[in-house]
């Protein structure tokens, strides 16, 4: 397998007499790939179901978030909690049905965020060895992209004084670190004689 997709795929297929077992058959026509959610990767969405509705060739579409290629038994655990989405259909969300058929392929926890207990390695452990490990590698998807907007940091930095303990938050411009003349800020404690220092 020199893919992640075929491996997601391979992974997919021989799941499927679990489902057929567990009452949920999988559609005929899935993907699977390794993509941001909907919502982006600052979307803390691990796992998405498209439905076939959304498909313009009605395939079911699955995507797993890049930043857990380091795990492949935790990517296949939420491949199989998107695929019960899958075998379902549209519409169940994490109700009744959902958690009937999530916990008899052995998925535990909070239906919205289910993961593998006992059940599931019972069969999937012999897929995962079966497989190898997941090609390619961990994504950063907290990672500054080129061009893309950065994430805003605090604007304020913690000073304390190097006297009596008293802190504050000040900008970086009132220290002179914008600047480049670094500002010497006094304690504003009136019995204090000592400085603020950035903590």
């Amino acid at each position: 397998m020199t893919t992640r997709e075929g491996w997601l795929l391979a992974f997919t297929d021989l799941a499927r007499p679990q489902f057929e077992a567990a009452g949920a058959p999988l559609p005929d026509r899935v993907r699977v790939s390794v993509g941001f959610p909907s919502k982006g990767n600052r979307s803390k969405v691990i796992g998405e179901c498209w439905y076939s509705e959304a498909s313009q060739d009605h395939a079911v579409e699955v995507f797993i978030r890049p930043s857990l290629q380091s795990d492949s038994a935790r990517v296949a655990d939420v491949l199989t909690h998107e695929l019960v989405h899958a075998a379902l259909g549209k519409g169940q969300g994490h109700g009744p049905k959902f958690r009937k058929v999530a916990q008899a392929l052995g998925l535990v926890g909070k239906m919205t965020a289910t993961v593998a207990g006992p059940g599931w390695h019972e069969w999937a452990d012999a897929i995962l060895e079966k497989l190898g490990p997941l090609p390619g590698a961990q994504l950063d998807d907290q990672a500054q992209l080129e061009g893309g907007k950065k994430t805003q940091t605090t604007r304020y930095l913690k000073v304390t004084c190097d006297c009596c303990g008293w802190t504050a938050r000040v900008t970086a411009k009132h220290l002179g670190l914008e600047g480049g003349v670094q500002q010497t800020l006094s304690c504003p404690v009136p019995t204090c004689d000592g400085e603020l220092v950035q903590s």
